[in-house]
């Protein structure tokens, strides 16, 4: 399979779905709102059990290739401040290209990518950086978000008390417990989380039919630098200097190269935090993430 087929592969469903809601959302006049509701509440910390309490999490590997994915974010958020300040923009604003820049797409297509470009081996190390970035996404997300109304403690205290965030700290104890759930529980938490993708991509296109296409903007340029440039630059430096090398090297820039995640919009709609600029920010960068990607994966040698 070529690279090209590839994201035409993995990448081309989350466009035709985003494509229908943005055709259709006129016209079925559905509530974005609801939707992020729904997978805020209820379809999220689903996904969260079941994606966290089943992975492997194993010991010294995994806290270097989280500090590298860790470090990768942080470059890519000061950047985008950094731009965001020196362009003039509001709080919240600067907030949003913050969280855009930070938290990536390292679910279903993080995962399927770094599975076709370096083997199914690499699945344990993709599935660790699945968990650190997301956590840290959702929790700094929130915190952004939320900031704008309080300070930032109680921010903070809002962020780890989010359903999605609360139910990967049960799903951990889960799998450190080594604990297996009732069937019955596992199987309808298992529909619950199929439930989330569609959902959000949908509401991705429900938005985008109401924003309409934007002109770009020098923070969108910066904060695009930021999350698919700097991010996996940063991070794979950082890999290199804590050792990593190989597959490990190479999963660290591709989950750190990724667009931003669709759960973005979810958090920006369920807190207020400047939705149009979250959609056009979410994306753009995917779109040209079908660019940048083939750069990474030539440069992992793949």
């Amino acid at each position: 399979m070529s690279v090209v087929r590839l994201l035409i592969d993995v990448m081309g469903p989350v466009v035709l779905i985003v494509g229908l809601g943005a055709t259709l959302g006129h016209r079925l006049n559905i509530d974005v709102g609801s939707l992020s509701k729904l997978a805020y509440w209820i379809f999220g910390p689903a996904f969260a059990l079941e994606i966290f309490s089943d992975s492997t999490l194993a010991g010294d590997t995994a806290l270097r290739l989280s500090a590298a994915a860790l470090i990768g974010m942080a470059a890519a958020a000061i950047v985008a401040w950094g731009a965001a300040s020196l362009i003039g923009l509001s709080r919240s604003e600067r907030s949003a290209d913050v969280m855009t820049s930070a938290y990536g797409n390292v679910g279903n297509a993080g995962l399927a990518i770094s599975a076709f470009a370096l083997g199914d081996d690499v699945l344990p190390a993709a599935g660790v950086l699945m968990i650190v970035i997301n956590m840290t996404g959702m929790t700094l997300g929130i915190t952004l978000a939320t900031a704008q109304s309080g300070g930032v403690l109680r921010a903070t205290k809002t962020a780890l008390l989010a359903p999605m965030t609360v139910a990967a700290f049960v799903a951990l104890v889960i799998n450190l417990a080594d604990v297996s759930l009732p069937l019955v529980a596992d199987r309808s938490i298992s529909l619950l989380a199929g439930a989330l993708i569609p959902v959000m991509l949908l509401a991705l296109g429900l938005q985008l039919a109401i924003t309409g296409w934007r002109t770009p903007t020098p923070s969108l340029a910066a904060s695009t630098i930021a999350k698919l440039a700097v991010a996996p630059a940063v991070a794979t430096g950082a890999a290199a200097l804590l050792g990593l090398a190989g597959d490990d090297l190479g999963v660290v820039a591709i989950q750190s190269a990724m667009p931003p995640a669709v759960f973005c919009l979810v958090v920006a709609t369920e807190h207020d935090l400047e939705r149009d600029r979250v959609t056009t920010n979410v994306v753009t960068m995917t779109a040209l993430a079908l660019f940048t990607l083939p750069v990474v994966l030539a440069l992992t040698g793949n």
